[in-house]
């Protein structure tokens, strides 16, 4: 009986087996009637010109508390001076690090310029504030 079990339970893997590679090798070949591909960069598009009151509170606060870190300075000595819908071409907002796997998808977000009056810092967000990312640091 053991042995029944063992040849019904090598058939069933060689019958997967076969339909994974028929089903992958059929998904894969050039259909004329699939819509052309889209090209996506690691260039943000701009969506629109916003202005610092469409920026969300989550993002403009998560911002603020990033970049008072950074320059240890008071929120209140901080200036956004440009804000700018993004949509990033990566989960990592277009800014991966070495060995840092991102996936290949759309993020809508923000780019938000942040100034102290003597430098600026220029960060890039998800549009919910949750994904803050500082581009570099500028003098």
């Amino acid at each position: 009986m053991k042995y029944t079990w063992l040849n019904l339970l090598r058939k069933i893997t060689l019958i997967c087996i076969i339909c994974l590679l028929v089903f992958s090798t059929t998904s894969c070949t050039n259909n004329q009637t699939t819509s052309p591909e889209i090209e996506i960069t690691q260039t943000p598009s701009p969506t629109d010109n916003s202005t610092v009151n469409e920026l969300p509170p989550a993002v403009k606060s998560a911002v603020l508390s990033d970049a008072t870190k950074r320059v240890s300075k008071p929120v209140a000595s901080l200036r956004i001076t440009q804000v700018e819908k993004q949509n990033w071409g990566d989960s990592c907002l277009g800014l991966a690090e070495a060995d840092q796997l991102c996936a290949q998808v759309i993020v809508p977000g923000w780019k938000v310029v942040v100034t102290d009056g003597q430098r600026e810092l220029v960060y890039r967000t998800d549009e919910k504030g949750k994904q803050v990312k500082l581009e570099d640091l500028q003098t």
